[in-house]
């Protein structure tokens, strides 16, 4: 999803057809507004089919092994522990491909918004220590972005709202910010951008 969302734009950008829409009374806000909504939709439907062919396997294959109501630690049932960890990975690929979304309208070229995307994911998870070791000297620290990405490691363990020092609504309410800062800011940057 995230290679898509940055090369749909540049791509359009670099064979012309952007320009065409832009010659006929469309705005560069609508158009970017299009395509997110378009890749947003992408999105569900892949997510949705996953959910739905994970039911289905399970059925399938896995029917006398275990039950989605057996109960597991901390998260109460497998079928809660299962759906909240495939909505925080959700947000967090919404999370990141409004953030590629931005790079791409700086970039002509998608290979940086991809590269910078995908190794943000990776990024965060290796320097996540040091991350929470500066968030204990400056707690202000803790809206940064990186850390909003910890959303799913702390759905899975409650204890680590001690190492961000964010509530899961916190992290919630902090991603959704960033995702419409990051798609505004990726508005302003395309309006302005020349598009030859």
């Amino acid at each position: 999803m995230i290679a898509v969302g940055s090369t749909q734009l540049s791509s359009e950008i670099q064979f012309g057809t952007l320009k065409s829409l832009l010659y006929r009374r469309y705005s560069s806000t609508k158009i970017l507004i299009s395509k997110w909504l378009t890749l947003l939709l992408c999105a569900v439907t892949a997510y949705v089919g996953s959910l739905i062919v994970s039911l289905i396997l399970k059925a399938l294959l896995l029917n006398n092994r275990f039950s989605l109501n057996e109960s597991i630690t901390q998260h109460g049932k497998i079928w809660q522990a299962w759906l909240l960890t495939n909505i925080s990975s959700f947000l967090t690929m919404l999370f990141l491909m409004s953030f590629v979304f931005l790079l791409a309208t700086l970039f002509v070229n998608s290979t940086p918004a991809i590269i910078t995307g995908v190794s943000t994911y990776f990024v965060a998870s290796i320097f996540n220590q040091l991350m929470f070791m500066m968030i204990d000297k400056s707690p202000w620290l803790k809206w940064n972005p990186i850390n909003m990405m910890n959303l799913g490691e702390q759905l899975s363990d409650s204890k680590m709202s001690n190492l961000t020092h964010l509530s899961f609504n916190q992290l919630t309410i902090g991603y959704l910010v960033y995702i419409v800062g990051f798609l505004s800011i990726g508005i302003l940057i395309f309006k302005r951008k020349s598009i030859s």
